[in-house]
């Protein structure tokens, strides 16, 4: 008897389990978006900034060369974003298990929406899911109702 290995992927937006070849979430039926690939760059003008939850005063560090998943996470599905909303108002507010992702290009800050449940809002404007929205010192980023600030250093 032969033992075959099956490759799983999460969905992104609603947490379930699928084929790692599946173009779409057999659960929820949104499609995946394959990610593009992180090729180490060297932004060498863009300051460190921080990300700081309003809710909890909790801060999170942001360096130019990495792409940081935010949102609540489930480890028992592989889902750990680096900036992980544990605390219980996250769930409250309607924060998803991976709900959005600051990228750092042309040494420039980005926010995309990862196609949450209850969006992402940037300065009280919804975000469209996966566009590239600009960041700037500042700025207020709401996930559902949790609200965020980023500070340059």
């Amino acid at each position: 008897m032969e033992i075959v290995e099956v490759k799983v992927k999460f969905c992104g937006h609603c947490g379930e389990e699928n084929l790692d070849e599946a173009k779409f979430c057999d659960s929820c039926g949104k499609q995946f978006v394959e990610a593009p690939k992180k090729h180490p760059t060297i932004n060498v003008k863009a300051k460190p900034a921080v990300l700081s939850s309003i809710t909890t005063g909790k801060n999170f560090d942001l360096h130019p060369d990495e792409e940081v998943l935010i949102g609540r996470g489930d480890p028992s599905r592989g889902l750990e974003p680096q900036v992980l909303l544990d605390d219980p108002s996250a769930l409250e507010d309607g924060v998803s298990r991976l709900h959005a992702k600051i990228i750092c290009e042309g040494n420039e800050y980005f926010i995309l929406d990862l196609n949450s449940t209850n969006s992402t809002y940037l300065n009280k404007r919804k975000l469209v899911p996966q566009a590239h929205s600009k960041l700037a010192d500042g700025d207020e980023i709401q996930l559902g109702r949790y609200l965020m600030r980023l500070r340059f250093l």
